[in-house]
């Protein structure tokens, strides 16, 4: 048996007058992004240690790295080379094709070598 408008059970009797109101749509795609939110890695001394000296050899021959950072509850990619470590504001100098780029220790989640 077809469905149609008049089937009991059937929810093509309100199919045509379905519609979501823009408030609605808004505070479900806020609460989308809410949901795909990650947590704040913690990295540990050892870590750390092993990004120093990967850091120490790129910024000494000049290579390109990819840094992963978190903010806001996402991670974010910049590529680019470390030009300076600013000790006293506790951020990197990265040197990208768009300029200069400053990330905070505390945002780094990970430095890979490309």
């Amino acid at each position: 048996m077809n469905p149609n408008k008049l089937t009991p059970g059937s929810n093509l009797r309100w199919e045509s007058s379905r519609m979501i109101l823009p408030e609605h749509r808004e505070k479900w795609l806020n609460h989308q992004k809410q949901q795909a939110k990650q947590k704040k890695p913690e990295m540990d001394p050892q870590r750390w240690e092993e990004l120093e000296w990967m850091l120490g050899d790129a910024m000494r021959n000049d290579a390109v790295l990819c840094f992963t950072y978190w903010r806001d509850g996402f991670f974010h990619k910049i590529i680019g080379r470390c030009s300076y470590i600013n000790h006293v504001q506790k951020q990197f100098h990265l040197a990208t094709g768009d300029g200069t780029v400053y990330l905070r220790f505390e945002d780094l989640a990970d430095i890979a070598c490309i």
